[in-house]
C-alpha cells in the first residue's frame, strides 16, 4: 500500500469510528468535568420538557395559540423589558424564519398593557457586501431578499427591513433593528465574510463583540485531541432608546466619559426564533440549537486569524466530528445566555434544500419551547424526518449514528449531563386548528 492509500484509509477509518461509536466513548467535555455528577443525578430523576405545537391556523394565529397555552406573553416580557428577537436571516425561502410568525409574536409584545419597553430584531449572518458604504454591508441576505415563499404577511410578501418598517409607520418606533458583525480578522477564503466588526473589552468600550476567558474543550479520542473554543457575545446600542445591551450580563447606559452603568430596573428577553430545516452530515438540522450560531462571533479562532490555539464554533471538531459544534453552543446556553423561550417556525420546511422551493414542504406548524434541546428532537422527528427526500437519513434522531442524534446527544450532555434520550421526558401540547 502506498502512501496516498494509507492515509485515505486512516482518514476512513477515523471517519467511521466517530460515526459508530458514541459520543462519551469517543470524548469527554472537559468544560463540563465539574458538572458531571449533578448532571446524571438529574437524568435519573428524568428532565421534564415542554413543548407546544399549533398548527393549520395562519403563522400568526399559530405564534399566538403556542405562546397562548404557556400562559401567555407575560410569562416572558415584562413592561420595560429590551425584548431580542434572533431570526434566521442567512437565508431566504423556506431557510428564513417566517416572518408572520415574527409579527404575530412582536404584536402580542406591544400589545403588553402599559409596554415601555422595545423589540429589536438581531442577527449575525456572517456576510457582508463590501461594496456598500460600512452602515450597510451586513444588509444583506435575508434582511433585504424577497422570498418566492416564507416572507407573505397579510397578502404582502416582505423581507425582514420591510417587516420592520411596518411598525415603524404605524407609530411603533421601539421596533428597531440590529446587524451583528464578526469583530476580528478572517482569511480570505474563510467561510463567511463578516469580519473586523471591533473587539471589546465590555459595552464601556463601544460596540463589538466581547472574547471572554470563558473556554468550551471537546476532547475526542480519549483527550488525544483538543479543539478549544471561546465563549464571544455581541454588545451593541439600540437605535431607538440609545441603551447598550451586553448581551451576557443586560442594558448598559454609557456616561460618555468612558465608563457607564449597568440599568438594574431593565431586563433582557431573549427570544430565539428559528426555523426548521435540513442541514447536512453536521448536525441534521437547523433549529432552535443551531440558531445559535447566529449570536456567536465566527471570527474568533481558526480559521479565524485570531486568538492561536482556538476554534470558532462553527470548526470545532474539524472533519471528524462534525457534530461537536453542538458542544460550544449548548456551553454558550449555559455560561452567557440561554434563550427565555424558543420557537421554531415550520410553515415551510425544507426536507432537502433551504433556498429551493422544490424540496420544501407546507406544514403550517409553530412549535415552541423553553428546552431546545428535546424542541429539536421533536421537530427532527415528528415534522421534518416524516417528510422523506434526500436527507432523510439525517433527520432520524433515534438513530443513534445519525447527525441529528450525534448533535443533540452532545448538546444534552453539556446542558444536562445526560444524553437527548436518557434523561428528557418531553411533555406535548398539540393544538390544531383544523378540528377547532
Amino acid at each position: 500500500m502506498n502512501r496516498r492509500k494509507f492515509l485515505s484509509s486512516t482518514i476512513r477509518l477515523f471517519k467511521f469510528l466517530s460515526a459508530a461509536v458514541a459520543v462519551p466513548l469517543i470524548g469527554k467535555v472537559e468544560a463540563l468535568a465539574s458538572v458531571e455528577k449533578s448532571g446524571r443525578n438529574r437524568s435519573r430523576e428524568m428532565l421534564i420538557s415542554e413543548i407546544y405545537v399549533s398548527r393549520n391556523g395562519t403563522p400568526q394565529q399559530n405564534v399566538q395559540k403556542v405562546v397562548e397555552m404557556m400562559g401567555g406573553i407575560q410569562q416572558f416580557v415584562g413592561p420595560k423589558d429590551i425584548v431580542i428577537i434572533k431570526p434566521n436571516a442567512q437565508w431566504w425561502n423556506q431557510g428564513r424564519t417566517n416572518l408572520a410568525a415574527i409579527k404575530g409574536f412582536i404584536d402580542l409584545v406591544l400589545d403588553i398593557p402599559g409596554f415601555e419597553g422595545e423589540v429589536i430584531i438581531a442577527e449575525n449572518h456572517h456576510f457582508m457586501d463590501d461594496r456598500l458604504p460600512d452602515s450597510e454591508r451586513d444588509n444583506i441576505r435575508g434582511w433585504t431578499h424577497f422570498s418566492e415563499i416564507n416572507g407573505e404577511i397579510d397578502g404582502v410578501n416582505h423581507n425582514l427591513n420591510t417587516l420592520i418598517e411596518l411598525y415603524q409607520k404605524q407609530g411603533c418606533k421601539n421596533v428597531t433593528k440590529c446587524h451583528w458583525r464578526d469583530g476580528g480578522p478572517k482569511p480570505a477564503w474563510a467561510w463567511g465574510n463578516a469580519q473586523n466588526g471591533g473587539i471589546v473589552k465590555g459595552p464601556w468600550e463601544g460596540d463589538g463583540y466581547v472574547w471572554t476567558d470563558i473556554d468550551y474543550v471537546f476532547s475526542p479520542f480519549f483527550g488525544l485531541r483538543k479543539y478549544k473554543v471561546k465563549m464571544t457575545y455581541p454588545v451593541f446600542t439600540s437605535n431607538y432608546s440609545g441603551i447598550t445591551i451586553d448581551f451576557k450580563n443586560g442594558p448598559y447606559l454609557r456616561d460618555g466619559k468612558g465608563g457607564g452603568r449597568y440599568l438594574s430596573d431593565r431586563k433582557i428577553r431573549f427570544i430565539n426564533f428559528a426555523v426548521l430545516n435540513t442541514h447536512g452530515s453536521d448536525t441534521g438540522i437547523t433549529s432552535a440549537i443551531k440558531n445559535y450560531m447566529g449570536v456567536m462571533d465566527l471570527s474568533c479562532g481558526k480559521p479565524g486569524l485570531k486568538p492561536l490555539g482556538y476554534r470558532n464554533v462553527h470548526s470545532c471538531g474539524g472533519v471528524l466530528f462534525r457534530y461537536a459544534k453542538a458542544g460550544p453552543i449548548a456551553y454558550f446556553m449555559k455560561t452567557i445566555r440561554k434563550a427565555d423561550l424558543n420557537i421554531v417556525t415550520a410553515e415551510w420546511v425544507g426536507y432537502g434544500s433551504r433556498t429551493q422551493i422544490s424540496l420544501a414542504k407546507r406544514v403550517k406548524t409553530i412549535l415552541a419551547s423553553k428546552d431546545p434541546v428535546a424542541l429539536d428532537y421533536y421537530s427532527a422527528k415528528n415534522i421534518i424526518l416524516p417528510l422523506g427526500g434526500p436527507n432523510a437519513k439525517y433527520h432520524d434522531p433515534d438513530v443513534p449514528w445519525s447527525p441529528v442524534r450525534k448533535f443533540l446527544d452532545l448538546a444534552a450532555m453539556t446542558l444536562y449531563g445526560c444524553g437527548v434520550m436518557e434523561g428528557i421526558e418531553p411533555k406535548v401540547y398539540v393544538f390544531d386548528f383544523a378540528s377547532d
